[in-house]
């Protein structure tokens, strides 16, 4: 956790910007660590929008606390200002949140409405995600918590765009079906015997779901093409 003087030090420099109005030249790395820290504190004030911030009273704050005088505002009340602040930009991240998966789940809906509609050979599995069958395998159906492998491309659902893939680039995985791994392909992999190829559909909420992972942001829906290559039964 960021202390409070370190806050007040870093936003020091946004006073020196503010002052002059220009960037200044910063001749020392300690000068660039000052800067990137009070950086960071301006770009979470103008993100944050919790609270509507007043620049001079704000700068006048930081001054007056690093010369040590005494302040207008008790102890407590500074504490519970500051659970305020904290309070406000919570309800806001997740109202924004709220309104983020509301318009992702309405496109979703569409997509895959239309899926089922021009695509015939689209099936729709009971935890909601969407497959076809390319090629049926004839070995054995995979199961929970063996071990598999197989090789796979993966696109984001609404633009097409490819993301990755192991044709090409690495060896076929070997893996046990089950975590850690989304619950689409748990569920996924569950369908198929070996030597089938699949193509999966699957909601942001049975794939990385709302925080997503690496590369990949949240809300975000994915198709799988799936070649089971072999089950092991050890």
């Amino acid at each position: 956790m960021i202390s409070k003087r370190l806050i007040f030090v870093a936003t020091a420099a946004l006073g020196l910007v503010a002052c002059n109005n220009d960037a200044p030249r910063l001749e020392s790395l300690n000068d660039t660590l000052t800067w990137a820290m009070g950086e960071n504190v301006g770009r979470s004030i103008l993100t944050g929008d919790a609270v509507e911030i007043d620049q001079e009273l704000f700068l006048k704050a930081v001054k007056h606390t690093l010369d040590g005088k005494e302040q207008p505002i008790s102890d407590t009340a500074y504490v519970q200002a500051i659970q305020y602040i904290m309070a406000m930009s919570q309800m806001k991240q997740m109202d924004a949140a709220s309104k983020t998966a509301g318009h992702i789940d309405s496109l979703q809906q569409q997509y895959f409405a239309e899926l089922e509609r021009t695509n015939p050979n689209v099936k729709r599995h009971p935890s909601g995600f969407y497959y076809e069958v390319l090629r049926e395998g004839k070995g054995p159906k995979a199961q929970y918590a063996q071990r598999i492998r197989f090789d796979y491309r993966s696109y984001l659902m609404f633009s097409g765009e490819a993301y990755d893939q192991t044709y090409g680039k690495r060896e076929p995985i070997i893996h046990v079906v089950g975590k850690p791994m989304f619950q689409g392909l748990v569920d996924g992999f569950q369908l198929m015997n070996a030597g089938s190829l699949y193509r999966f559909y699957f909601p942001y909420q049975l794939a990385f779901g709302p925080n997503g992972s690496g590369s990949i942001p949240g809300y975000t829906p994915l198709i799988y093409e799936i070649e089971l290559h072999e089950t092991y039964n050890t």
